[in-house]
């Protein structure tokens, strides 16, 4: 303050005391002289001068302590004496120590002439305890100055004890602080208390006594409700604590830390869980209850409510108290969701309060939130004010005042009232004001709880606001609903001064605050919206996060209430995830601690018990809907939950999100029951639910619940055959022959008991619902402890069939390469007669009656053996022609028998076809699995459908069957034209905030409609719908971020985070929500982003019809995508995670090493098996061209090959599939033989005759030869990049024989979307230098020809960086790496790591910043030391080895969208992870890491020196297989 301000004041403050000295009742005056004194003690505080300030206080008081009328005058000098305690003992100790230690306002401001033993002295001692809560200083601080001015009470003031009145208080006082202090309560002050109390008996006219008895008898019950509560929460922390220090062992004693991180029901049945079973809800809510009923029988009247209006400025501090002592009740019956009690507590306060009270706005803004959740009407007297006018407080002294606050909150309950009426744009203006508010940019405490409900109405707003979804500027809902949530949580810590929120349970003492409670009541309402947003939008692992979150809290809380409505969305968690044992216990669990809710069971009297017991419906129905009990569901729904919500007011806010759900289900459960059983399904009739997306009540999630009802109502009523029109898609689907399998092959053979067959469908082993991804868990792993060693290796002895002979492929200077390389172990067939091999064939056919199966593991998925003349599938033929073909006599033959069924369906409506007729079902001998049709009739039909489709691309000379196929197309087009339509308009609005499940089911009907007619606007779905889990996980990171550094309140940023502004914005312009254009993904996504011949692969597993997936060939240069669906049973999957997890069942634990290895050898042929099944029998020709890359050789040919096919047919399609297969077959076969039997065989005759006429494949033959031999002396790698879908991460796709074969030169790597390599390469290319671009740009060969050009990352070798066995329980792989250090040094001389530990903060810091590689040796992926969310902060381009156990393996249940640790390290920004699928053991992982640093150090790439490093490994498939490439291509600068 300057010496002209400060000598201004100065006269005023001469002015104003000598206006008081004329009228001591200008309460203005003493008002105006009371704010300039607060300025200028805070002016000295602030800037240190605390000489000063005290020299001013004590001459200030010096002059007005006999001005002043009342006590209550110098409440705000002693308000700000307490906050220059709290500063000097915070800064300077030896200042507080010397003057203000232990002394009280009376001590050291009050002239030393003043009476100390008056009343008025009595008055400054309570007055200056009591302004504790009002100086913000917490129960927990400065508690000996408090016990100083309660022992100055107690010796003046407590004297023999007949002022009941006054030793109350003393009494109560010394009780708070002892229980501050974390001691128990002493029996005899406390009896000392009560009997105190009963005495104080204030007549009709005392009223301060008639005060003092209410506010005494709210502080008796709530210390007694505290003390038992303490108790409560105390003894539940150490339990908690218990509960985790024993799952650290358990852990450790299972070296689960090698294991995938999973959710077990488990995990959620702690002691601590158990001990609040224990609990009735009566022995913690009875003590509020009558304090409550105290309250109201002794100051409800009228006349008592006229009393305490009238002395509330008399008496200030005694009614504060009471009031904030009524505030607690409520907010502690708001918090255990009591919401009758809570309403009627917070309505008898608004009537108390005066209009400028602190509290009212928090109290009016609690009571609007509540009456808003359970749709109660409230009167206009506590609604938010229109206005909130600054004339009402006083002038602030800060930046952010009572004023601003009051009126945040006002505008937040004002937005938050328009909201629920669903009046959006008033809702959105009044956001608007609010933002601008001085509050918002502050970082002051007040602000986090504005910002908080400023995000989350922001959010919810959005959805409703199809002008602000499409803005890609404002559109990041995701990072609004975490801003709140993050806000939220930081309310909650300044509250209760903790640190981290997770670490609340550890708390001893909860302090029972309005602020406190407020602050909890939120957090577990937004981690319960939280919970639920994740269900909607797929992202499992914060859907687990939340449900820990919320379970642990509202455990420690005793909260029941929170805590059952957690344990059923964890119950519900486990349906959606496809665990129904797990669903199964919580269900059970749930119903046991709905029995200790005792207060109120009644379902009509109580909002939440109702919406419990419904939510319980609901989730029952749920599992049924998903262990395929549709009868029952419709049965519940049709007789009883339909009439009940009928009449039903739909209160409670969720309760209608529940009406919603049920709607959904029950549409979804009619749709499935009328797809399983066709026509014949008699009773298609189904209720009409009311829509309440008209209601005038807000809802939430109705964007996507109004999406799920407008998709059903479009589909619903179509018949199941239009997702299956032939005439839409151009290529056969073909059906493999199932009868060669080796791995496993009982689990696809018919099980003979048709009763114990038909008991195992009705239980919930049936768990894979046709509208559900599929299910991995396989149950119990192989159980090989009935074994003996030699058993084991006599397995490994069992001979392996060969299937096919692999053809020749092209010549080389090296020489011929087939696709099975000439050193790659084959496995023959050995004699018949050999007694060894019977006996092992024995052993293993007795090993596998023994494994427990799964009935959905057991079922068929082939046809079974039957009588008759099998009908090959395509592509395989008998005739060495090279004109072979389906011959004409059996296109008449099938053209027959199709019709016949056709008459059948019509007239006899008998015969009945899968939705998906090209797919394999689960069938019996006699009947499917819905008794229909016999087995032989269904192949019948399969194989007539075949050969239809074969047809289609059948002679021109048949005009006839040309003219009937159009004709059927174009009707079929016209029929699908107009539900095209509304589906693809349907998709686009879903696409700004894409529900994961309903935009993959959207998506794929969309496909199934046009098949592939229209390929760009099939990959356009794909791409769409592939990683929305990651893509929803990075924007809400990465615009979170964003947000803090432009934050105008300076809020900082996370712990251990460096953050790239170019990462973050290209990122965000990358993968951000919105409908993709054809136009842009093929102008910029692919042909301006793809170099001309770099090839992308799109996998899609399909989700309405089973066992296919959708493979899509990408390549730069305009040209056309080429689709082709493949079957692809899931029953692989099942079986490659049943192989993985057994695996890894038997990789602890064994001592004998001669067991160890015959078990690992033995789990080595079933993966070759696997392998082998897949490559010869599900990919072989003509689907395995769809997985090599296209060459680009022949693009300089392609205006000639145009010119020849263009007679040929008039479809763009057909003419880019025979152009395809040319391309594919004459680069990849050797020999012109090979090519013409290969194209005939896939080719329409006709189109093949004309081929072979015109001489072309002769000419481009040719043309290869020449063009391959000049380039012969250059052999770089040949990069595909891989786009996969949820369920296809965990398959070792880089094992399949065409892709290892090509001179093994084909390198995958694997990305989560083509969305994400855009970022990249922005991230990657636009921000280097022009020397690194120049760089970049490298010759390299990406179809084995030269002169192309491809992005590579380039990293620096040397700035490298080690974590080793951090966990100190991995020796041998430490001794490799001290031995690989000093046989090499010159490899990682200038690296810097650690060994035995990990790395610090500062260090991980430095790393992510500064180094270009991270190698990690030790267990897991180091997710145990540096979590996911923790690398999701950092900002990198690091190339990350992370050479551990299952470290690169996605999780991926249920409905959820898959997540793990290579992409959080893809989300910040690194460029390349490695990491392996599965479990591996130590010496082959880590020789295979000593070569990868080698050949990095040479110059190769990695995705070369991976394919190269596999052979190093003794187990090639368990091991070998195991190490997979997220990311783009690099190698060494």
């Amino acid at each position: 303050m300057s010496s002209s301000s400060s000598s201004a004041y100065k006269n005023a403050i001469k002015q104003l005391l000598t206006r008081i000295q004329i009228n001591s009742n200008d309460t203005n005056s003493i008002n105006q002289l009371n704010t300039i004194i607060e300025q200028f003690l805070q002016s000295y505080r602030l800037n240190g001068l605390l000489t000063e300030c005290l020299q001013f206080l004590i001459q200030i008081v010096k002059q007005i302590i006999d001005l002043y009328p009342t006590i209550n005058d110098f409440r705000p000098l002693i308000i700000q004496w307490l906050k220059f305690k709290r500063d000097v003992e915070k800064k300077n100790k030896e200042f507080f120590e010397s003057k203000l230690k232990l002394r009280s306002f009376l001590d050291v401001a009050i002239p030393s002439t003043f009476n100390r033993t008056s009343t008025k002295a009595k008055d400054f001692l309570l007055c200056e305890l009591y302004e504790y809560r009002n100086a913000n200083i917490k129960s927990t601080q400065m508690i000996d100055e408090r016990r100083a001015l309660v022992r100055s009470l107690y010796e003046q003031f407590f004297g023999d004890g007949s002022n009941h009145f006054l030793c109350a208080r003393i009494l109560l006082e010394q009780i708070k602080l002892d229980l501050a202090s974390g001691n128990t309560l002493d029996v005899d002050e406390s009896n000392n208390l009560a009997n105190h109390l009963r005495k104080c008996s204030p007549t009709v006219d005392d009223i301060h006594g008639i005060v003092q008895r209410l506010w005494l008898y709210t502080e008796y019950y709530l210390i007694k409700f505290q003390v038992y509560y303490s108790k409560l929460t105390n003894d539940m922390s150490k339990k908690i604590k218990q509960d985790y220090e024993e799952q650290k062992r358990q852990a450790a004693e299972n070296n689960a830390i090698n294991q995938l991180e999973t959710f077990h029901a488990e995990s959620m049945t702690m002691e601590a869980h158990k001990m609040l079973g224990k609990y009735s809800e009566k022995s913690i809510i009875s003590t509020l209850f009558k304090s409550w009923d105290i309250i109201k029988s002794k100051s409800s009247s009228l006349c008592t409510i006229e009393i305490l209006k009238r002395v509330s400025i008399i008496y200030p501090n005694e009614i504060d108290i009471f009031y904030s002592n009524v505030h607690t009740i409520a907010a502690l019956f708001d918090l255990f969701q009591y919401y009758s009690e809570a309403m009627e507590i917070y309505r008898y306060l608004l009537d108390l309060l005066p209009s400028n009270h602190s509290s009212r706005m928090t109290i009016l803004t609690a009571c609007n939130q509540l009456a808003n959740k359970c749709s109660i009407n409230l009167e206009d007297r506590y609604k938010p004010l229109i206005i909130v006018s600054s004339r009402d407080y006083p002038k602030a002294s800060t930046q952010i005042s009572a004023f601003d606050v009051d009126e945040a909150l006002n505008l937040i309950t004002t937005a938050e009232n328009f909201l629920h009426i669903k009046d959006f744009s008033s809702c959105k203006k009044t956001l608007e004001l609010l933002e601008i508010r001085p509050i918002v940019s502050c970082a002051y405490a007040d602000s986090f709880f504005v910002r908080s409900h400023l995000y989350n109405l922001q959010s919810k707003l959005l959805l409703n606001d199809d002008e602000q979804l499409k803005d890609f500027n404002r559109n990041d809902f995701l990072a609004l609903v975490e801003e709140s949530r993050s806000y939220c949580a930081q309310d909650l810590r300044t509250s209760l001064d903790i640190i981290d929120i997770n670490r609340l349970s550890e708390l001893t003492q909860l302090q029972l605050t309005p602020l406190v409670l407020h602050a909890l009541q939120n957090y577990l309402s937004q981690v319960a919206y939280l919970i639920l947003l994740n269900f909607e939008i797929g992202l499992y692992r914060n859907a687990k996060n939340y449900l820990l979150v919320g379970l642990e809290i509202s455990v420690y809380l005793h909260a029941k209430r929170w805590f059952t409505f957690f344990l059923i969305l964890n119950a519900q968690f486990f349906i959606l995830s496809h665990q129904p044992d797990c669903a199964r216990r919580k269900l059970e669990q749930f119903s046991q601690h709905l029995s200790t809710l005792d207060i109120c069971t009644d379902r009509q009297q109580d909002l939440f018990i109702d919406f419990i017991h419904s939510w319980y419906d609901y989730i029952k129905l749920e599992y049924d809907y998903h262990t395929h009990a549709y009868d029952q569901i419709r049965h519940i729904c049709e007789t009883k939950l339909y009439y009940e919500y009928k009449q039903h007011n739909l209160s409670f806010d969720w309760h209608r999100l529940l009406y919603h759900r049920i709607h959904i289900l029950y549409r979804l459960t009619c749709f499935q029951q009328l797809r399983k059983n066709g026509k014949s399904y008699e009773n298609k009739k189904r209720l009409i639910w009311n829509n309440l997306s008209n209601s005038d009540k807000y809802t939430e999630f109705t964007f996507w619940t109004d999406a799920w009802i407008s998709f059903l109502n479009l589909i619903e009523d179509q018949p199941p055959e239009i997702l299956d029109k032939s005439s839409l898609w151009l290529h056969p689907i073909i059906i493999p022959n199932e009868s060669n399998i080796t791995c496993l092959p009982e689990w696809t053979a018919m099980n003979n008991d048709k009763e114990e067959q038909q008991q195992q469908q009705q239980t919930d082993n049936k768990w894979n619902n046709i509208l559900s991804p599929p299910q991995v868990n396989t149950g119990q792993p192989f159980d090989l402890n009935s074994l003996t060693t030699d058993e084991i290796l006599s397995l490994t002895n069992e001979p392996i069939l060969l299937k096919t002979k692999t053809k020749k492929l092209i010549d080389t200077p090296r020489g011929k390469t087939p696709f099975q390389l000439d050193n790659q172990k084959m496995l023959s067939t050995p004699n018949k007669s050999s007694t060894s091999a019977t006996t092992a064939s024995n052993l293993m056919s007795t090993f596998r009656n023994k494994i427990p199966m799964d009935s959905t593991l057991a079922s068929p998925i082939c046809t079974p053996n039957r009588t008759g003349k099998k009908l090959p599938p395509l592509g395989i033929t008998n005739s060495n022609t090279s004109s072979s073909r389906p011959r004409r006599a059996a296109a008449i033959k099938a053209d027959e028998r199709i019709q016949k069924i056709r008459n059948d369906d019509i007239d006899e409506n008998l015969h009945r076809i899968n939705t998906n007729r090209n797919s394999p079902r689960i069938l019996s001998s006699r009947l499917d699995e819905n008794n229909h049709e016999p087995i032989e009739l269904l192949i019948d039909q399969i194989d007539a459908l075949h050969i239809e489709r074969k047809l289609q691309f059948d002679d021109d000379d048949d005009d006839d069957n040309d003219n009937d196929n159009e004709k059927e197309i174009n009707i079929s087009s016209k029929l699908n034209e107009k539900l095209l339509q509304q589906c693809i308009q349907l998709h686009d609005h879903l696409a700004y905030a894409p529900n994961a499940k309903l935009m993959r089911y959207l998506a794929e009907y969309i496909i199934l409609l046009s098949g592939d007619q229209d390929p760009w606007l099939t990959v356009s779905l794909i791409v769409e719908m592939q990683a929305i889990g990651f893509r929803y996980n990075a924007l809400c990171i990465y615009q979170r971020k964003k947000r803090h550094n432009s934050d105008r309140s300076g809020t900082p940023l996370p712990a251990a985070t460096n953050v790239s502004q170019e990462h973050l914005s290209h990122y965000i312009d990358a993968l951000h929500f919105r409908p993709l254009t054809i136009s842009y993904l093929k102008d910029i996504l692919i042909n301006d982003l793809l170099p001309a011949k770099q090839v992308c692969v799109c996998l899609h597993s399909f989700t309405l019809i089973r066992d296919q997936i959708l493979a899509v060939q990408i390549r730069g240069n305009y040209y056309t995508p080429v689709i082709r669906r493949v079957i692809f049973p899931r029953l692989l999957i099942k079986k490659f995670h049943f192989l993985i997890e057994s695996n890894t069942h038997t990789l602890h634990g064994i001592i004998d090493p001669n067991r160890y290895w015959a078990i690992r050898k033995y789990f080595e042929q079933l993966f070759e098996r696997l392998v082998e099944d897949l490559n010869q029998i599900y990919l072989t020709s003509p689907m395995r061209w769809w997985w090599l890359p296209e060459t680009s050789i022949f693009d300089g040919k392609k205006a000639m090959i145009d010119d020849l096919l263009t007679p040929l047919t008039n479809s763009p399609q057909q003419r880019r599939f025979i152009e395809f297969f040319l391309h594919q077959t004459i680069f990849y076969l050797s020999s012109l033989d090979d090519i013409r039997q290969e194209l005939s065989i896939n080719l329409p005759s006709s189109i093949y005759s004309q081929l072979v006429s015109s001489r072309l494949v002769e000419r481009l033959f040719e043309f290869k030869q020449r063009t391959y031999t000049t380039s012969s002396n250059l052999r770089s790698s040949q990069n595909l990049l891989l786009f996969l879908d949820n369920h296809l991460h965990i398959f070792p796709w880089e094992q399949l024989h065409c892709m290892t074969s090509l001179f093994r030169r084909i390198v995958i790597y694997r990305l989560p979307s083509l969305l994400l390599l855009d970022g990249m390469h922005k991230y990657y290319c636009n921000t280097s230098s022009e020397l690194e671009q120049q760089i970049n740009i490298e010759n390299n060969d990406v179809t084995i020809i030269p002169i192309e050009k491809t992005f590579y990352h380039r990293i620096d070798v040397d700035k490298g960086y080690y974590i080793v066995d951090p966990g100190n329980d991995l020796p041998r792989t430490k001794e490799r790496f001290r031995k690989f250090q000093n046989e090499k040094p010159d490899l990682i001389e200038k690296w810097n790591g650690v060994i035995e530990r990990f790395p610090t903060n500062d260090a991980i810091k430095d790393i992510f910043k500064s180094k270009d590689v991270l190698l990690y040796m030790g267990h897991g992926s180091g997710s145990q030391f540096y979590p996911v969310d923790d690398v999701q902060k950092n900002s990198s381009r690091l190339c990350v080895l992370l050479m551990g156990c299952s470290s690169a393996r996605l999780q991926s249940l249920g409905d959820f969208e898959v997540f793990g640790m290579p992409f959080a390290y893809l989300t910040c920004g690194a460029a390349t992870i490695l990491g392996c699928l599965w479990d591996v053991t130590d010496r082959d992982i880590d020789s295979l890491t000593f070569f990868l640093l080698e050949q990095l150090k040479a110059g190769a790439s990695l995705g070369e020196a991976l394919r190269y490093g596999r052979d190093l490994c003794k187990l090639k498939c368990l091991n070998g297989a195991a190490p997979v490439i997220y990311g783009l291509p690099v190698r060494a600068r």
